[in-house]
C-alpha cells in the first residue's frame, strides 16, 4: 500500500506544480485523498502489468516488473555519484563539509557507486536460466523502462513550456 501510494503523489505534486493539469493536484472533497493521481496511477500500473505480462507466465510477469523497479530505481543514484565527481570540481563554501580525503576519496567513493549501481543494473536486465523467450524479456524490460523515462521527460518538457509561458 505504501508503495502504491507513494507513487500517486507523484501526479499529485505534477499537478500541484502545473506540470500536469491541476486536477491532478486536487483532493477528495471527504477523504481528502489525491484521489485523480491515485486513479491514475492505479490506471498506468494496470497497463505495465498487462504489457509485463505479454508473452510470458505469472512468473515471467513478476520478474520483468522487478527488473524494471530496479533500473527505474537505480539510474538516479547514478545520478547522484556522477554529481558527486562533478561537485569536487566547485569550491567548497566556508560551511561544507568534505569527506576526509579530498577528491581523490570523493571520485573513489563515487566510482564505486557508479560501477556498484550500473553493475545492478545490468544484473537485473539478465533473464532467468529457465526463461524461454531471454531476448522478449531485455527487450521488454528495455522498452517499458524507456517507456516510463519518456513519459517522465514529456511531462516535465511539457510543464516546463507551459510554466514559463504562463505571468
Amino acid at each position: 500500500g505504501a508503495y502504491l501510494a507513494a507513487t500517486a503523489r507523484l501526479p499529485f505534486v505534477a499537478g500541484i506544480d502545473r506540470f500536469l493539469p491541476p486536477v491532478f493536484g486536487s483532493l477528495h472533497p471527504r477523504w481528502r485523498t489525491p484521489h485523480i493521481a491515485l486513479w491514475t496511477q492505479s490506471l498506468c500500473g494496470m497497463i505495465f502489468v498487462f504489457l509485463g505480462q505479454a508473452g510470458t507466465s505469472v512468473r515471467g510477469a513478476y520478474d520483468a516488473l522487478v527488473r524494471i523497479g530496479v533500473v527505474t530505481y537505480f539510474v538516479p543514484y547514478l545520478f547522484v555519484f556522477a554529481a558527486l565527481i562533478r561537485l569536487q570540481r566547485e569550491p567548497a563554501a566556508a560551511d561544507v563539509v568534505r569527506l576526509p580525503g579530498g577528491k581523490a576519496t570523493a571520485h573513489a567513493v563515487a566510482g564505486i557507486g557508479l560501477a556498484s549501481t550500473g553493475l545492478a543494473i545490468a544484473l537485473s536486465l539478465l533473464p532467468t536460466t529457465d526463461e524461454p523467450h531471454p531476448g522478449m524479456v531485455i527487450a521488454k524490460v528495455l522498452g517499458l523502462t524507456g517507456l516510463l523515462f519518456a513519459l517522465g521527460a514529456g511531462v516535465y518538457g511539457l510543464g516546463s513550456r507551459k510554466r514559463a509561458a504562463a505571468p
